[in-house]
């Protein structure tokens, strides 16, 4: 008797104890969110000059008091075992009033300090560090340059996911509509210089400052067609860059409602030469041999680096889809119909199509773009879709329409992994439900990683290393709360202290990683943040 009176005066200590800090935590954070700071910022203008323009929510006592009706988390991240990580204010290369309210407003919802600093450093990342360039001449139409973050030369691919999570937010914000149209034209006129390119150099008529130098590792490279060392930073033909280009179109279209690029005569160019190039890629190794379009070689000790066949790839036969030599990582692909490649193009050339019948223009154009759409759709449901000896019917990752096909996944994107992402399939497609438990499985994914921080690699960074794409989709593309919270889980415990994503990092140790400045992986953390606040918001409030 004596024991279980004792006992339950215990526990009435420790409940006591529990309601006493949850009270004096509760007050704490109400009271941090009443005090502010008077800190200015700076935003790059039109012209790319700095002009003063201070941060949202520490301009006037309104703004940080209206804050409470977000949250009741102190957004200064006291706690956090990351540091505040982002330039001070006089360095950030370009600042968005809209994003910065965003933030604001977001962090005030996560509760757990570290990953909402995470959140803070990362999905300003690319407008804090990699817009090197961003002018308006005179009443023409923008340009913006965005390097990687490491690398200072722009993939079509990368810098498309960079700026993709602020589009929804520029409908009514005309700065924040000019910063990505301008990434669109640009884009444009790179694709024009060379279609086969997947990165390149600052555009030559801006004469602007930036430094660059051509990379040593392709100044071998035999490529055909030829192309300007000068211009193109490399030329890889990687079919996810074509479709990159055309998926940002469409998606800042459907976001804001801008047409603004339809009368730029580079972009309309630049979408007839990416119709013309994916057109030439459905074509048969044998089919198009004395002709190829495209040859790539590299002297390289890396088999990824270089293709098969003295340029031209392992052999292919036409089927409706499209080839592509290299992967979204760089790496050159096996079986050069990628299927998560061929299914961003449907995307992009679906989208972009919509774009010109809304607008009731280029009507050839957009016949011959459904047209393409629809025949890389067949393809993929004919020869894309396989019999799995566990699964049943799932989507492979390359095929060669001779009957090979490669399983497996990559850690970046588009990949299978990516699908609903793209909105080619629903999360719950059933030939997609059976696709994800063989890519997440290290029995049939030979780069899924198995370890203390578990995900999907890539042949890109060798074998047991994680990517933080693959992570964060991984999540995006899940509809079960305890998968999601585990990898917000893993994101947040595996930066090694920095505050920021990597590209991809040792299984059983994240602080052996890979680029400690890759705005893409960063930014779309932050993306991954903010599809939570919409879809889960529950999650943000849980306490890691």
């Amino acid at each position: 008797m004596m024991r279980m009176r004792v006992f339950s005066n215990l526990r009435f200590v420790l409940l006591t104890a529990i309601v006493i800090f949850t009270i004096l935590d509760t007050i704490s954070a109400l009271r941090h969110h009443h005090q502010r700071n008077s800190r200015g910022n700076v935003v790059l203008s039109h012209d790319g000059s700095s002009s003063s323009h201070p941060q949202l929510g520490q301009r006037t006592k309104s703004n940080v008091n209206g804050s409470l009706k977000y949250g009741i988390y102190d957004t200064r991240s006291k706690r956090s075992d990351v540091p505040d990580a982002r330039p001070e204010p006089s360095k950030r290369l370009y600042v968005s009033k809209t994003v910065e309210d965003v933030i604001l407003r977001v962090s005030s919802k996560i509760r757990d300090d570290t990953l909402r600093q995470i959140f803070k450093n990362c999905l300003p990342s690319t407008l804090d560090t990699t817009i090197l360039y961003h002018k308006k001449f005179n009443d023409t139409f923008p340009y913006t340059y965005v390097i990687t973050g490491d690398i200072r030369a722009m993939w079509l691919r990368d810098s498309t996911y960079q700026v993709n999570p602020y589009v929804k937010f520029a409908k009514d914000d005309v700065d924040l509509r000019d910063l990505i149209l301008g990434v669109i034209n640009t884009q444009a006129e790179m694709i024009n210089l060379y279609a086969y390119g997947n990165a390149y150099f600052p555009l030559k008529h801006w004469n602007s400052s930036i430094e660059l130098d051509p990379p040593e590792y392709s100044k071998n490279d035999i490529v055909f067609p030829i192309y300007n060392r000068d211009e193109v930073f490399e030329a890889k033909y990687e079919l996810d860059s074509l479709a990159s280009f055309l998926y940002l179109s469409k998606y800042y279209w459907e976001e804001t409602g801008d047409t603004r690029f339809l009368h730029n005569p580079n972009w309309v160019t630049a979408v007839r030469l990416v119709l013309r190039t994916m057109l030439d890629q459905q074509g048969g190794t044998v089919e198009v041999l004395k002709n190829p379009p495209f040859t790539f070689t590299r002297p390289t000790r890396t088999q990824s680096e270089t293709t098969n066949l003295n340029g031209i790839g392992n052999p292919v036969i036409r089927c409706g889809l499209i080839r592509s030599f290299f992967r979204p990582s760089d790496d050159s692909t096996i079986f050069q119909y990628l299927i998560p490649s061929n299914a961003m193009a449907v995307i992009g050339l679906e989208g972009v199509a919509k774009v010109l019948d809304n607008s009731k223009m280029y009507e050839d154009l957009s016949n011959d773009l459904k047209l393409l759409a629809k025949e890389v759709r067949q393809g993929i449901q004919k020869y894309g879709i396989v019999q799995h000896p566990e699964f049943g019917q799932v989507y492979a990752f390359e095929v060669d329409c001779y009957g090979s096909h490669l399983m497996m996944d990559d850690g970046n994107f588009p990949s299978l992994l990516s699908l609903p992402f793209y909105n080619f399939v629903t999360r719950d497609n059933p030939v997609y439900l059976n696709t994800r438990k063989y890519i997440l499985s290290a029995q049939w994914n030979s780069f899924f990683c198995t370890g203390l921080f578990p995900g999907i690699g890539s042949p890109h960074t060798g074998l047991q290393k994680t990517w933080h794409l693959a992570q964060a989709m991984q999540a995006f593309t899940s509809t079960d709360e305890t998968e999601i919270s585990f990898l917000l889980t893993l994101l947040r415990n595996s930066t090694a202290g920095t505050g920021f994503m990597h590209e991809s990092y040792n299984v059983d140790d994240p602080k052996q990683f890979t680029r400690s400045w890759f705005a893409w992986a960063n930014t779309f953390f932050g993306d991954l943040i903010l599809h939570l606040e919409q879809e889960y918001p529950h999650l943000l409030e849980t306490k890691f």
